[in-house]
């Protein structure tokens, strides 16, 4: 037709290069939307954030999401420190006792809402019984008037990974009380035999103590660089980049595949260390004690040194919590008798937790319910007021 330009070759190529561009931008938006609101199993944001030190924590003010097979959807925000807290100033406000729990999932608690997490509610009972506290003073010597609990949670923590965090934040931020709360799978969690994941620390027995192997460094450095760090800062915020991601490994680990093993699904080994001893290869049994104790002696020992208080709060595993303690299968004979050895506070919640057991109360599913976490935070203050009344 007379009048009519045909397109270079060029401008076709830019203009459908821009219009694809365009669709992909669109695609995602729509994809993201779409993850955003229909709550779909095995979506969420992967907010990993590497350390060198201890392995890793969350992106700062990232979204995690937890659905349950009963239906139950929580989402948690992790603080501008990477946890899934509530934010507190670096420092105490005049007047104020600061308590730190340090631990595995049971401290993280993604199962429930900020509110119902033990962390939250002992800091919630401390405060109403405070008057009962009128004598307490913080670690200044200043009269205490309110009591702050942090909680240091990161799922799968061993109790090195949980000593190795404590050491990050306790001068930091001025903590009166580091409170270290074991759960039965965290002796297995330091040897690596049994945790199978390569991107932590281990301890090893050197002598009558031990060294922290942090050769994982040698192989994951790259991923301290700028690129990994954006490239991570994006994931941890998209769903649709984290879903692509996360498919994309699941293809290159295992190929193209039907169906999915639960241990496809986490990694492997990641989240199967055991737990009782009996199930354990006979000689780790005691290579994983020993390896405990020496980490909670230089734990102590550090803690002690700054004036400050620790204390062992333990999880009992569900079904071992109506065994007596010296018929158990599990590491709480073990535990009970080094903190009487060595003098260090050890808070039992078995019969709190067995009491809401009896009144008909659930408080066990995938972790602690709401009821187990608020029977739980009871044992802990229970022992708080007792403990100070005795320091009067």
């Amino acid at each position: 037709m007379a009048g009519s330009k045909t397109l270079s070759p060029f401008r076709k190529f830019l203009f459908y290069a821009c219009a694809l561009a365009v669709s992909g931008m669109l695609a995602l938006v729509v994809g993201e939307v779409f993850l955003r609101l229909v709550p779909v199993p095995g979506i969420t944001y992967h907010s990993f954030y590497y350390d060198s030190e201890t392995g890793g924590k969350h992106y700062p003010h990232t979204t995690r999401i937890y659905r349950g097979n009963n239906g139950v959807e929580v989402r948690r925000r992790s603080n501008a420190w990477g946890f899934l807290d509530v934010e507190h100033a670096l420092k105490p406000a005049p007047g104020v006792l600061r308590i730190g729990f340090f631990g595995d999932s049971y401290v993280e608690a993604v199962q429930v809402k900020d509110e119902d997490t033990f962390v939250r509610r002992i800091e919630k009972e401390l405060n109403e019984h405070i008057g009962e506290l009128a004598s307490v003073r913080n670690r200044r010597g200043e009269p205490v008037t309110h009591i702050e609990t942090l909680g240091f949670g990161i799922s799968g923590r061993s109790t090195l990974q949980s000593w190795l965090e404590c050491r990050k934040w306790m001068e930091k931020c001025d903590l009166d009380c580091v409170v270290y709360v074991f759960f039965e799978n965290d002796p297995a969690d330091q040897i690596r035999e049994l945790k199978g994941f390569d991107t932590i620390p281990y301890p090893i027995v050197s002598a009558d103590t031990f060294v922290v192997d942090t050769s994982f460094n040698d192989k994951y450095s790259y991923k301290t660089s700028w690129w990994h760090r954006a490239m991570q800062f994006i994931k941890a915020r998209s769903l649709v980049v984290s879903t692509v991601e996360g498919r994309l490994k699941l293809l290159k680990n295992y190929g193209v595949k039907r169906t999915l093993t639960d241990a496809d699904l986490i990694g492997g080994g990641v989240g199967s260390a055991p737990m009782a001893p009996s199930v354990w290869p006979p000689n780790l049994v005691p290579v994983g004690w020993t390896l405990v104790e020496r980490v909670l002696n230089k734990w102590t020992s550090e803690v002690h040194r700054q004036g400050r208080r620790f204390v062992i709060i333990r999880v009992p595993r569900e079904d071992v919590l109506a065994v007596p303690l010296a018929e158990q299968d599990s590491w709480a004979p073990r535990l009970t008798d080094y903190c009487a050895r060595k003098h260090v506070p050890l808070v039992d919640p078995t019969s709190y937790l067995l009491a809401a057991l009896n009144g008909g109360e659930k408080v066990y599913y995938d972790h602690f319910t709401p009821a187990g976490h608020r029977a739980f935070a009871q044992a802990f203050v229970d022992f708080f007021i007792r403990d100070e009344r005795a320091r009067e």
